[in-house]
């Protein structure tokens, strides 16, 4: 390596095309943390030009070290120059150095504003043909490329979309422009010392690297204004590398385009972990191909370490990002609700929040199993989870059972991937067991329901859907029904204990243990939850018969008891129990 310090002048003065490799971030510096502050420093220096006596040296502003790599040229083309590490830097600094131009130019300057110009922009002379060598920086992103040829070229106006370079150039133009307007030393005394400070006394470290090393592993181990690189970010770089695309927008975008799009980059919530659909998607990948489990933080490790392992050292990389986009597009359809013969299964088993089963269901998809036996997959994946949940079993050791049914459908084949995974969740001991009928039957008989609400909503939903038969029109559940206890939760009001009862210490806990149990439970629209409240049974089910369309509530009202009570709700919770056996059969009836 070889490291020298570097003005702007020597940094942008000459021919060069700073080319930001395709395993780089999209621009992401932001107004207060680093626009704002950048400013202040350079106008703090610029006032010290202004004010210093003659002959006084003024300090330099170190912003920092970049890290560089120097690349081939065409006879007569720029030279070009790979930036390993401070792309965002390099752009911040050629935003404000083209605001200054403009202020000038604004001003009628056209002479320092042509001398700021050679930093910002290349002579048509030395092209070589290749319309991006103008501009001294070339972006890895699209949208990024365009937004700042748009800046450097000045066909930016009130109708450009919006994007941070847009919104840096703006600040920094508002602010230089304010800034020579308001400096009692006049103008032309300003404009000189500001064109001083960002020609000879802003400086940078620039760390040159031997044409031999690897970038993308330098730059992932430089800290660029804390901005901490993704799992997904190290496996895009180690990516972009190996198939030798990190000066080759086109390529790149054909082999990782469709991971930069804003819906990759969303942080999402599972559980306690927020982090972006790339992060999460990449996770679950690894542990597709491992069959064991990948902490997040160790992921982009675990990948260059499946690329290096020997049943892959061979295997071209365009090959396994082909199979990574693949696997992809599944994830992305399932996320986004795009596949209509999984809706029904994906809606309850992510109410479950069990991303633990994605590995399972990305591999029966790029396995290219059958959709029938997919169906049987997901019947049984349905029922393993929900009667666990319904019985109240914890997910411990659950990430690695299913970690071993991974390796017994890889093992196996798509042949028989239904019978294998049936097989497998039926194996189930301890804290892994399936739930057989009698387990379920003694968890939903006498005891609360389990699950959180939205947990108990789709359990009440699947109901509903089981009591509809095939004359039953199609009419979908809405989404605005909510769960309510036919004997409210505060049922002293108006569901008073019978007078045999009052004295007897067990009959308080005893109601309020059925308040909660399944047979107590039913749906309603939210205006009609908010009107039946706590009133009495016999108000409860005149509102019910004349407003509510479900099956659940039509069954409830078939010969109804003239009081709700705790033999009521456990007479109820025993028809709804066995709707549900039927609804989650255990493996003998998938």
């Amino acid at each position: 390596m070889d490291a020298k310090i570097l003005n702007l002048d020597s940094l942008f003065g000459g021919e060069v095309s700073y080319r930001i490799p395709q395993f780089q971030r999209p621009y992401a510096w932001k107004r207060d943390s680093q626009w704002q502050p950048l400013w202040e420093d350079v106008s703090k220096i610029a006032d010290a030009c202004l004010n210093a006596a003659p002959n006084h040296r003024v300090r330099p502003h170190f912003m920092g070290a970049i890290v560089l790599q120097p690349q081939s040229i065409n006879t007569g083309e720029v030279r070009k120059v790979l930036v390993v590490d401070g792309q965002q830097r390099l752009t911040t600094l050629q935003l404000l150095i083209k605001a200054i131009e403009k202020a000038y130019l604004n001003r009628d300057d056209s002479e320092r504003s042509a001398r700021l110009r050679k930093f910002t922009k290349n002579p048509e002379t030395h092209l070589a043909g290749d319309p991006d060598n103008d501009t001294k920086i070339r972006q890895s992103n699209q949208n990024d490329q365009t937004a700042f040829q748009r800046e450097i070229r000045d066909t930016s106006d009130e109708s450009t979309p919006q994007s941070a370079i847009k919104e840096a150039a703006e600040f920094f133009h508002n602010l230089v422009t304010e800034w020579l307007k308001s400096r009692p030393q006049g103008y032309l005394s300003s404009a000189d010392a500001l064109e001083r400070t960002v020609t000879e006394l802003i400086q940078v470290a620039a760390i040159d690297l031997d044409t031999d090393e690897q970038p993308h592993i330098i730059f992932e181990t430089l800290n660029e204004r804390g901005e901490q690189l993704t799992q997904s970010d190290r496996i895009k770089n180690t990516v972009m590398y190996r198939a030798k695309v990190i000066d080759n927008a086109e390529a790149a975008r054909d082999l990782w385009g469709m991971f930069d799009s804003g819906w990759w980059r969303e942080n999402t919530k599972e559980g306690r972990i927020n982090r972006s659909h790339n992060d999460r998607f990449l996770n679950y990948w690894m542990v597709m191909k491992k069959q064991s489990e990948v902490i997040s933080e160790r992921v982009a490790f675990e990948f260059r370490a499946f690329l290096d392992s020997d049943a892959k050292k061979d295997v071209p990389i365009h090959d396994i990002a082909a199979e990574i986009r693949t696997a992809g597009i599944f994830y992305r359809d399932i996320e986004t609700d795009q596949i209509p013969e999984m809706r029904l299964f994906l809606r309850r088993v992510k109410a479950l929040e069990i991303g633990i089963a994605t590995p399972i269901l990305m591999w029966l998809a790029t396995s290219k199993t059958t959709w029938e036996k997919r169906k049987r997959c997901h019947s049984a994946l349905e029922s393993y989870l929900v009667r666990r949940m319904l019985c109240g079993l914890g997910s411990m050791g659950i990430n690695q059972f299913f970690n071993e049914v991974l390796r017994d459908l890889e093992n196996g084949g798509t042949a028989v991937a239904d019978v294998t995974l049936v097989e497998h969740l039926t194996r189930g001991i301890g804290n892994r067991i399936w739930p057989n009928d009698r387990m379920v039957r003694e968890n939903l008989l006498n005891h609360p329901l389990k699950g959180n609400q939205g947990r108990q909503r789709m359990v009440m939903e699947a109901i509903e859907d089981s009591l509809r038969s095939e004359f039953t029109e199609a009419v979908a559940i809405s989404s605005n029904l909510t769960l309510e206890h036919v004997m409210p939760q505060g049922w002293a009001t108006h569901w008073p204990l019978p007078d045999d009862k009052k004295n007897d210490p067990e009959s308080e806990p005893a109601r309020d243990n059925a308040v909660k149990e399944i047979g107590n439970l039913t749906l309603v629209a939210q205006k009609l939850n908010n009107r039946l409240s706590n009133g009495p049974w016999l108000e409860k089910r005149v509102e019910l018969q004349k407003h509510s369309m479900l099956f659940l509530n039509r069954t409830l009202l078939e010969n109804p008891p003239e009081v709700w009570d705790e033999d009521s709700i456990r007479e109820r919770s025993a028809k709804l129990t066995e709707e549900i056996i039927k609804v989650w059969p255990h493996a003998g009836s998938i």
